[in-house]
């Protein structure tokens, strides 16, 4: 199973690497200033969206945890049906707040903060990136 995670990882990688490229040749019109000041504070509280109906289908919500808890080492915190979110922790986090899987990184980590290219960019409230 390590094999299959790995090669599942590898192949994010490859298309997060060729997304990147695109990116840098259609840049957003939004600008991104500062640095993670790698506290760790991110990685607390994991926030991933759903649909009403992806989070409220038991079926459906219980092979997306654990296919994220297996794939990334997430484990779930709560889920928030209001908003459509489920809420997960990572469990790569260290004590000083480090990453220790920093070079296998699930991608949501290695893109934050996401620019989008139709909306301004959204930040946590602690972060110091800025746009």
């Amino acid at each position: 199973m390590v094999i299959l995670k790995r090669i599942i990882i590898s192949f994010m990688l490859l298309d997060n690497f060729i997304v990147q490229g695109f990116k840098r040749l259609f840049p957003t019109r939004y600008k991104i200033r500062g640095n993670c000041k790698q506290c760790g504070k991110c990685c607390e509280e994991i926030l991933l969206r759903g649909t009403n109906r992806q989070i409220n289908n038991p079926f459906f919500r219980n092979i997306a945890i654990r296919w994220i808890s297996w794939l990334y080492g997430f484990y779930l915190l709560y889920v928030d049906y209001e908003r459509n979110y489920l809420a997960f922790s990572c469990s790569h986090r260290g004590e000083d707040g480090k990453c220790k899987n920093y070079f296998l990184r699930p991608p949501i980590c290695r893109n934050y903060p996401l620019l989008d290219y139709f909306e301004e960019p959204k930040f946590l409230p602690w972060c110091s990136f800025c746009k």
